[in-house]
């Protein structure tokens, strides 16, 4: 009579037991990662020198490398082509050193010089504002405000005091304070030369390495690769000097009195992407209203009119060349690489998260069977590719193209797959690109804002189909 009681008694120990056991390891599992996680930040933050240089001597590698091909292609040699395209990168940053730098910090040290006083000024401004409004002067802080400004002023005056007094000295005190970092810089770029004259071998020694059953596999995942970083950098750098042009241009043409400073500040934080635009516009804006209102409104307007020509009547254009991110994505991608390696990492962590979203669509595609890109997709979307039999295509689905691979010279024509590629929807059409002005500015168009580096088979219209 008792053994149906103790053993449902038994049966429930056991049940709470087995209970309270998934959670510990739940508990143990979660305590586990936090400490796998956090030794694997603290290797990282010892070997970020090292990822800093693959990382830059990588990126110039795949902006480079369409240079080089087009070189070779006209009857130079690699080594020389390599050459060139080094000696171009030098060149603009030598450019932007010599010529560009001494008007920033010009204007810099002007601007931080005015700080202390304008914030005054600003301080007496909202208070005389706050008391011709009767309502306002029931408040204590509407009286006080004038005292908060003048202790913001003084504090100001303080730091731009010892920022002006450190740009004063000029460039080359400041390039001695990173002289580190630029040596580290100095061999990713020549490790950079090494990979564009040496790559179509070392990728044969490698496909000879892995075998000719993952010889294709292989060379997909390097354009795919070659694609996500040479061409996120190559767009983003194109669109972020179109967006700094024509913000200085604007500037100019309403008289902000720091133009130019203010136009490189939004090339610069252009290659942000989210929050970049929002911090330059805000920043001008700001700079705008110590002088006057109206002129803050213009400044804003100049930004929100430069980024939308940019970001929805040029950049479609312009970054068809490269694999687009979801804006979630680059936010913690942004994070991540701001931990790691600091304002570069934030400028690689983009392109480096445009290389593994492509190369899970590869896998996950080529595995599965399923296509998950889309052209109403969020994480995935783009423009979908099937074969004649309907089944997804994995490496164009993952290089949303199907002449890249071809135009890298990774691949033969006649190795690469047939594909066509799905129309996109009319609703889902850019209304900016229907401009008529703009109809005929096309990646290889002979308009002033062409994209140099694109290919002359990229379909811009994206409808087209490719039988390779």
């Amino acid at each position: 009579m008792e053994q149906g009681p103790m053993r449902r008694e038994r049966s429930i120990n056991l049940g709470r037991h087995d209970f309270a056991f998934g959670i510990g390891l739940r508990v143990w599992i979660v305590v586990g990662a936090i400490i796998i996680g956090t030794a694997a930040l603290n290797v990282l933050d010892v070997l970020a020198p090292v990822i800093e240089f693959f990382a830059v001597g990588s990126l110039v590698a795949f902006v480079a490398a369409p240079i080089v091909n087009g070189l070779e292609a006209r009857g130079v040699s690699r080594s020389a082509g390599g050459l060139v395209g080094l000696a171009v990168v030098i060149a603009v940053i030598v450019l932007i050193l010599m010529i560009v730098a001494p008007l920033i910090f010009s204007q810099l040290l002007e601007l931080f010089s005015r700080v202390p006083q304008q914030l005054r000024d600003l301080g007496d401004w909202l208070g005389t504002l706050a008391g011709d409004f009767k309502f306002l002067a029931e408040y204590s802080w509407a009286s006080q405000l004038g005292t908060v400004f003048d202790t913001v002023a003084d504090n100001a005056a303080r730091y731009a005091a010892t920022v002006a007094g450190d740009l004063g000295r000029g460039v080359i005190p400041f390039i001695s304070s990173v002289g580190s970092q630029l040596f580290i810089v100095f061999l990713g770029l020549v490790l950079a030369y090494w990979l564009v004259c040496d790559y179509p071998r070392i990728h044969r020694e490698i496909g000879t390495i892995v075998g000719e059953g993952h010889e294709m596999s292989y060379r997909f995942m390097v354009a795919i690769l070659s694609r996500s970083v040479g061409g996120y950098m190559r767009g983003t750098i194109i669109t972020s000097a179109i967006d700094g042009a024509l913000s200085f241009v604007g500037f100019l043409l309403i008289g902000h009195p720091y133009a130019l400073l203010m136009g490189v500040l939004t090339a610069l934080f252009h290659l942000i992407p989210v929050v970049g635009p929002v911090i330059s516009s805000a920043f001008a804006t700001l700079v705008a209203l110590f002088y006057s209102p109206a002129l803050a409104i213009w400044t804003l307007i100049i930004c929100m009119v430069a980024q939308n020509i940019t970001d929805n009547v040029l950049s479609p254009r312009i970054m068809q060349s490269a694999v687009s991110v979801h804006p979630a994505m680059s936010l913690v991608a942004i994070v991540v690489g701001s931990a790691l390696m600091g304002p570069l990492g934030m400028v690689v962590a983009i392109p480096l998260c445009a290389a593994l979203k492509g190369l899970f669509i590869f896998y996950f595609e080529k595995q599965t069977k399923r296509q998950i890109v889309s052209w109403d997709g969020a994480v995935f979307q783009g423009q979908p590719f099937h074969d004649e039999a309907g089944d997804p295509v994995p490496a164009y689905d993952a290089l949303g193209n199907d002449s890249f691979v071809s135009d890298s010279q990774l691949i033969s024509d006649e190795a690469a797959p047939s594909a066509e590629a799905e129309p996109k929807p009319p609703e889902l059409e850019n209304p900016w690109a229907n401009l008529m002005a703009l109809n005929n500015l096309q990646a290889r168009g002979t308009s002033v804002f062409r994209n140099p580096f694109a290919s002359e088979n990229d379909d811009s219209a994206g409808d087209g189909t490719k039988t390779s």
